[in-house]
């Protein structure tokens, strides 16, 4: 048995890339990086003769070894899964669709510096910092997707305009075809005629 025509396609089960932002992107690429800086050495002690024969072993300490660094981290991840939700799946938000984004990126930036801040009377952490920067880099993306949706990509002037303009394009842009001459449909003449 043969179908007369093609099957509709069901909702959900496509991913449609072309409905992220950059800053979609941005948030995630953040996310990434914070991931990758907490797993490094933060600290690292070399191993150290005691003395009468007793020798202390060489430890080091990542950013998992904080509580408040693996809550950050979860938030983050929770922002970034709310991120990129659009390409997967339509789902209506009763709010700017960013401010969730947002909110869960500034409390992950507030535990970071908290943690880092700590963190620097056992000395400077440059892993510590970079997962600090990566966390603002998340939070400053999701707030200009966010004044995107609430201003409207043309409300801002000068250079936050344009950055605003800039994350609220598409990640990902379909190819733009060439206009050529017109194709015959089913009866042989060409379309348009």
């Amino acid at each position: 048995m043969t179908s007369s025509g093609p099957e509709p396609a069901r909702s959900g089960s496509r991913v449609d890339l072309g409905r992220l932002h950059r800053a979609d992107c941005l948030v995630a690429a953040g996310t990434v990086l914070y991931l990758l800086f907490l797993a490094l050495p933060w600290f690292s002690v070399d191993a150290f003769d005691l003395g009468s024969g007793f020798r202390s072993p060489g430890v080091s300490a990542n950013g998992f070894d904080s509580g408040l660094l693996v809550l950050a981290a979860v938030l983050l991840v929770l922002a970034t899964v709310w991120a990129l939700l659009p390409a997967f799946a339509e789902v209506p938000a009763p709010s700017p669709r960013a401010l969730p984004t947002a909110a869960l990126a500034a409390l992950a930036v507030v535990l970071t510096l908290v943690e880092w801040l700590s963190d620097l009377d056992l000395g400077f952490a440059l892993m510590g910092l970079l997962a600090l920067l990566s966390a603002i880099a998340v939070l400053v993306s999701a707030t200009v997707r966010l004044l995107a949706e609430v201003l409207g990509p043309g409300s801002l002037p000068g250079r936050l305009g344009r950055v605003v303009r800039s994350a609220d394009r598409s990640a990902f842009r379909s190819r733009p075809t060439v206009p050529g001459p017109p194709q015959p449909t089913d009866g042989g003449e060409p379309a348009g005629s």
